[in-house]
Order: structure tokens, then C-alpha cells, then sequence
């Protein structure tokens, strides 16, 4: 459990989204279309991309 500031998990929060893009960037969780990280999922959308989403 994260009991640091908002501010602190809203820069964390950050952190893990770009980090997420970065993986789908690479192709990973490309077969299940679906990547499960510490600050939320990332998705791939038919003909959209990748999105990336809070938990």
C-alpha cells in the first residue's frame, strides 16, 4: 500500500503510464492485447493503438 503524498502518487502514477507506453512501444503484451503494470493497463484499441488507463 503506497502511503506517501498525492502529490508523490501522482508523480508515480506518471511514471508508470510513460513507462506502460514504452513497453506497448516495444510489443509487449502484444498477444493478449492487454498489458497489467503497477499504475494501470494498457489496451490495445483496433484500429486506435494502444491506450493506457489509471487502475
Amino acid at each position: 500500500m503506497f502511503t506517501g503524498t498525492a502529490e508523490e502518487l501522482r508523480a508515480r502514477q506518471a511514471q508508470a503510464r510513460e513507462l506502460a507506453e514504452q513497453a506497448a512501444a516495444l510489443g509487449l503484451g502484444a498477444g493478449g492485447g492487454q498489458l497489467h503494470t503497477p499504475g494501470g493497463i494498457i489496451r490495445i484499441r483496433p484500429g486506435e493503438g494502444w491506450t493506457v488507463a489509471d487502475r
